[in-house]
């Protein structure tokens, strides 16, 4: 039984397999008498929304996909994306921060294990492609917000993703290269997800088990 709580991440590309494997995960876990809950979590804005009306009104907007992240200033005028940039950054720690409170940060205190598909790399995978990313804001969320015990990273080359999801090559590509250039920082697991499903499932497992046992 697990004797503390614990956070585990799954992030990556659209198409990568995050859902499915983190689903697959709780239900393993669960199976084995761990008290452990799914939580997607995935940035959505909540005091930012605000920011993120007057932006569309402004036509700053670009179009986007249905569930797919919206860069607030991906058409505003560069004075404006130089001063207002930090602005919005500041938005998106407090909203990472309410939501991180409430579907992590209270769940773990009360010693439950904690499956979370997304988090807050794929908030700076996006703010990183939009040239919004700062390292003050990457050192300042990373440290203030609750710390995996493990972070998986379904890594899957973009052609193969965009046959689960229908993104153009060009944004998966780069989307992909800018969570590989993260995971040296924050030390991913790596899963090959074009690889067999069973197997990687396995080993996601036995390095969950693991990592637990070393905690």
């Amino acid at each position: 039984m697990l004797k503390k709580h614990h956070l585990i991440c799954f992030t990556g590309i659209d198409g990568s397999g995050k859902t499915t494997h983190a689903k697959n995960l709780l239900k393993y876990l669960n199976e084995q008498g761990y008290s452990c809950f799914y939580v997607r979590g995935a940035f959505r804005p909540i005091i930012s929304y605000y920011f993120f009306a007057f932006t569309r009104l402004m036509g700053y907007w670009k179009k986007s996909k249905k569930n797919a992240y919206t860069n607030p200033l991906e058409n505003a005028p560069k004075k404006f994306v130089d001063k207002f940039g930090f602005i919005l950054r500041f938005l998106y720690f407090i909203d990472f921060q309410i939501k991180a409170f409430f579907e992590i940060r209270l769940p773990l205190m009360l010693g439950k294990c904690i499956i979370c598909d997304r988090y807050f790399y794929d908030l700076l995978m996006e703010l990183d492609r939009s040239h919004l990313l700062s390292k003050k804001f990457t050192k300042l969320i990373s440290q203030t917000l609750p710390k995996p015990t493990v972070t998986f990273l379904l890594d899957v080359p973009e052609n193969l993703a965009r046959e689960r999801r229908a993104f153009s090559n060009i944004e998966l590509r780069s989307k992909r290269k800018t969570f590989l250039k993260m995971s040296k920082f924050f030390n991913f697991v790596i899963i090959d997800s074009s690889k067999d499903f069973l197997s990687n499932q396995m080993k996601i497992c036995s390095t969950v088990l693991s990592r637990i046992k070393q905690n």
